[in-house]
């Protein structure tokens, strides 16, 4: 009797053991997958984010060179147009495959960061001039005002 007893239960028992691990398996399984996809997903945009500071450096070495060519050569007339296509040939050399679009966006953005400190630069000058120009125009009514009773004594 106990032998049969056994014989109907330990079947019972062996398949629920097995469900119970089966769904066990795909809990974890689940939660696995779940993560590398998280894990890919999180090294991938840190490739993305290398490659673009890397570009961006490699785009500042580029206008620096640019910017050092321009100071030193006399050219006059399209400097402008010169400078955006020797900053856009020397950068394919050094970071090939890049389309029009990104090597306006990396110009554009080293161009931000390189002049973002001229403008303060400007307004302070600015400054400066316009107490200059106060100066000089006081100045200048003084020596008019000298130069009347200068007249005026002489006359």
């Amino acid at each position: 009797m106990e032998e049969q007893l056994l014989n109907q239960i330990v079947p019972i028992l062996i398949t629920t053991i097995v469900g119970i691990i089966a769904t066990v398996i795909k809990i974890v399984g689940d939660a696995v997958i779940e993560l590398i996809k998280t894990k890919k997903e999180e090294t991938t945009q840190k490739i993305i984010q290398g490659n673009h500071e890397a570009q961006v450096k490699t785009a500042l070495e580029v206008w620096n060179i640019v910017e050092e060519h321009f100071r030193i050569n006399e050219v006059i007339g399209d400097t402008i147009q010169l400078k955006i296509t020797m900053f856009n040939n020397l950068l394919l050399k050094k970071v090939p495959g890049l389309t029009q679009e990104q090597l306006d966006y990396l110009r554009q953005t080293i161009a931000g960061e390189f002049n973002k400190g001229k403008q303060a630069l400007a307004e302070d000058k600015a400054k400066q001039q316009a107490q200059i120009n106060t100066q000089l125009q006081a100045e200048n009514e003084q020596l008019k005002s000298k130069l009347a009773t200068i007249q005026n004594t002489v006359a």
